[in-house]
């Protein structure tokens, strides 16, 4: 049985190293080389060429490396038979809460004006809400999303939470599916978008849908860069209708040299580096996939294709 594996970030020697200490009889391979086809068994990968998937006959799974598998899901060459199944990890959890939490807090609590006044030599205090009177709506609540949430509470926010479905999160209020969506803007200071790219999640935050956040507030991107309108997002910042923006994912990365939120004041970018995890938390994942698919157990975290996610 073999593993084929296409690294990204960790590399694969990494991934390696922890999947065969748990199962030592396991034939990995690094793309491309491939070997014999007919005895790959599982894909481990973040994206592979559209044709790439038809000379596995004997497929079992494809696990994403990470937490976003729409690459995979787009591949033309899936068979729509093979499950996909994401490898996700609690690191990925602690890393996205930190990028996020240092977002609110930056804006909240003003350090970059902070940062800016040092270089001025201006010693002032700037007054800010207590937390309580700071309305946080977080897009997404699942294994990320609600991490961040229920970081926020302990941290005395005002947290709300929109997904597709209701969540009972002590001390989050719950928002569900679309006819619910404008009353969550519309009771978020600060908006924090976690969620995947699907077919439901393009251009969720349009001209429209930002138009309702509350005058001032900021919105803080780390699922997907085609959620966000990003001309929109600009022209409302620019009114004064919004306050500004950290965004660890674009529509295109890197984005271009002249593209406009490089050189923007109010914009702040970091590249696609919020939700970092290695490849050893991941890999316990894969661990499990095989040794379930071995003994006949159903498969865990797998995609619901026909949503993405």
């Amino acid at each position: 049985m073999t593993l084929l594996i296409k690294p990204g970030r960790d590399a694969a020697e990494n991934w390696i190293k922890t999947i065969t200490a748990a199962i030592p009889d396991l034939d990995c391979r690094i793309w491309p080389d491939i070997g014999d086809p007919e005895e790959v068994k599982y894909v481990l990968a973040n994206e592979l060429p559209d044709d790439a998937f038809a000379q596995f006959p004997n497929l079992k799974f494809v696990a994403g490396t990470a937490v976003g598998v729409e690459r995979i899901l787009k591949n033309k060459s899936l068979p729509a038979d093979i499950p996909v199944i994401r490898a996700a990890n609690p690191e990925r959890a602690a890393t996205m809460t930190g990028w996020a939490l240092h977002h609110v807090l930056r804006h909240h609590r003003h350090f970059a004006q902070y940062e800016e006044n040092q270089t001025a030599k201006v010693w002032e205090h700037l007054k800010y809400l207590p937390p309580e009177d700071v309305r946080i709506g977080v897009m997404g609540l699942g294994n990320l999303g609600g991490t961040v949430a229920r970081t926020l509470v302990d941290l005395r926010y005002d947290v709300a939470g929109w997904a597709r479905s209701k969540k009972d999160i002590p001390g989050i209020e719950s928002f569900a599916g679309p006819e619910a969506f404008e009353d969550f803007l519309k009771r978020s200071d600060i908006v924090i978008s976690i969620l995947p790219n699907t077919k439901g999640t393009f251009k969720l935050l349009n001209r429209e849908r930002l138009a309702l956040l509350p005058k001032g507030a900021y919105v803080i991107n780390a699922g997907r860069g085609t959620l966000l309108d990003e001309t929109a997002l600009m022209e409302a910042i620019d009114s004064g209708a919004l306050s500004g923006a950290a965004l660890d994912v674009l529509e295109v990365e890197p984005p271009a040299d002249d593209h406009p939120f490089w050189d923007h004041p109010k914009i702040t970018l970091t590249p696609h580096y919020a939700c970092a995890g290695r490849a050893v938390y991941g890999a316990q994942v894969i661990i499990d996939a095989i040794k379930d698919m071995r003994a006949g157990k159903p498969l865990a975290r797998v995609v619901d294709k026909s949503e993405g996610y």
